[in-house]
């Protein structure tokens, strides 16, 4: 049997046990591990109830939770052959969403004060946490995929890399100080990207058949 009529064969009639939504069970565990690897070495921020109070603040955790959720309905769909068409608009929408934000922040913010919005204290802290945090998401999403039919391997890897760091970016949102979007926007979006593109290297790999 040729490989297109394998493929066809598997997307008229997939096995039950082959079911992404059964395996997305093993992505809970791997978020809890993150999130308790946070909470054990740096700990949520003194003020974190008080900040849900700011919506510059809550927009960390929407926009990286939605981007996460985003990548990982691509990633369902990635791991059977199926039709594929427009499945990152939503996080396209997501980064434009950011993008906006940000420019309002950089119109918002005085010219004086744009630098140390931007850089902040804990640059390194996010740029170094984020891609620790989503390695066992992203593993968790690998699992799933080497159990699937994954006909796009690049692509497969690069939503499984979204969406494990933008997951792990709304974790470690927890921890994060910085509530102007010149930051989280600029750092957590450039953690989340490297992720996403070593993801993307290893499932052009790992996922192919």
């Amino acid at each position: 049997m040729k490989t297109d009529d394998l493929i066809r064969a598997l997307a008229a009639d997939p096995p039950a046990e082959a079911s992404p939504m059964r395996r997305l069970f093993w992505l809970a565990p791997a978020l809890l591990a993150s999130f308790t690897l946070l909470m054990a070495t740096l700990g949520p921020r003194p003020d974190l109830m008080a900040s849900l109070g700011d919506p510059l603040s809550v927009m960390r955790f929407a926009l990286t939770f939605l981007l996460g959720l985003s990548a990982l309905r691509a990633v369902l769909t990635l791991a059977r052959p199926e039709q594929q068409r427009g499945l990152f608009w939503p996080m396209l929408v997501v980064g434009a969403s950011a993008t906006g934000l940000w420019l309002w922040a950089w119109a918002a913010t005085p010219a004086e004060g744009r630098q140390m919005a931007m850089v902040g204290k804990t640059m390194v802290y996010c740029l170094t946490t984020i891609p620790v945090l989503s390695v066992l998401p992203v593993a968790a999403l690998f699992a799933l995929l080497r159990r699937g039919a994954v006909t796009a391997p690049l692509r497969a890897g690069l939503a499984a890399g979204l969406a494990g760091g933008g997951l792990a970016a709304a974790i470690y949102a927890i921890h994060c100080t910085e509530d102007s979007p010149l930051f989280y926007v600029t750092w957590y979006g450039l953690a989340i990207l490297a992720v996403t593109l070593l993801s993307g290297l290893i499932g052009q790999r790992l996922l192919r058949w």
